[in-house]
């Protein structure tokens, strides 16, 4: 079967609220803290190496960048959150823009928190959680880097996760291995059905 996510393009970054484009298709965004893995997951989802940056200096994402899937859908990744090396002024900026796009932005079908499998739920993760839970928006938490665990570790970061959520399904993948790349595509897709 067809990659869905194959064509998924960057459209542009935004700073401010009053930059985000019209609401004309769902949104699914894209959080972690600077080391989750997440743009490689993004990368891995399309099947393009250079679709999002990587970096082996976290946080070099200072927009919110905005992803075309198709007509229905858009993933926004968001700045890796305790980042260190970019602009001071840019992190004051997209702050406050995540608490209006919460509350205004009706098109947000959910929000997947991306952590490390070694290091699941930190404190800045169990914040994101929480936003979540006070808007009423889906999340759904997703485990990276699962090949640098045992199947047994994995299996305990999942339920640990699981356990303290109260989610129902916690995934775990591998962008290098491509492991469990496809259970999260057909998850986002999901997303872009609802009306």
């Amino acid at each position: 079967m067809k990659n869905p996510f194959k064509n998924t393009m960057f459209e542009f970054g935004v700073l401010n609220y009053k930059s985000m484009p019209n609401e004309d298709c769902s949104e699914v965004l894209l959080s972690g803290r600077s080391n989750a893995g997440k743009s490689s997951a993004l990368n891995a989802l399309a099947e393009n190496r250079k679709l999002a940056r990587t970096s082996k200096t976290p946080g070099r994402t200072t927009e919110i960048n905005f992803f075309r899937v198709n007509k229905y859908l858009r993933l926004l990744d968001l700045p890796g959150y305790g980042f260190a090396k970019s602009d001071k002024s840019k992190k004051k900026d997209w702050g406050p823009m995540l608490g209006e796009y919460f509350q205004k932005r009706c098109c947000l079908k959910a929000v997947v928190v991306f952590m490390d499998i070694r290091h699941p739920l930190k404190e800045i993760d169990i914040e994101m959680i929480g936003l979540c839970r006070d808007f009423d928006i889906e999340f759904l938490p997703v485990l990276t880097k699962s090949d640098k665990v045992s199947n047994n570790e994995n299996f305990k970061a999942r339920q640990q996760v699981q356990k303290q959520t109260g989610v129902k399904e916690v995934l775990t993948i591998s962008a290098l291995k491509d492991q469990g790349i496809k259970k999260l595509r057909d998850h986002l897709i999901s997303y872009s059905l609802y009306e």
